[in-house]
């Protein structure tokens, strides 16, 4: 499943305030994770962009094998 541009945007705000809320952090709706400045909230937006890569990795490892 290849995501498109706005659904990639998406999970990555998704993620990165699941990752920062895990952390005891929470942000207003409206703040955008991807355009944070603060180390931790950078952080997060790093691990939820490696999330995602690993899982498109994972994707067309298992989509090779069945060729």
């Amino acid at each position: 499943m290849q995501l498109g541009y706005f659904q990639k945007d998406t999970l990555i705000e998704k993620l990165a305030r699941k990752f920062y809320a895990i952390q005891g952090y929470v942000v207003p709706e409206s703040y955008r994770m991807q355009s944070a400045t603060h180390p931790a909230e950078r952080a997060c937006v790093a691990m939820a962009l490696f999330a995602i890569q690993e899982f498109e990795s994972i994707e067309n490892e298992c989509s090779d094998e069945e060729d």
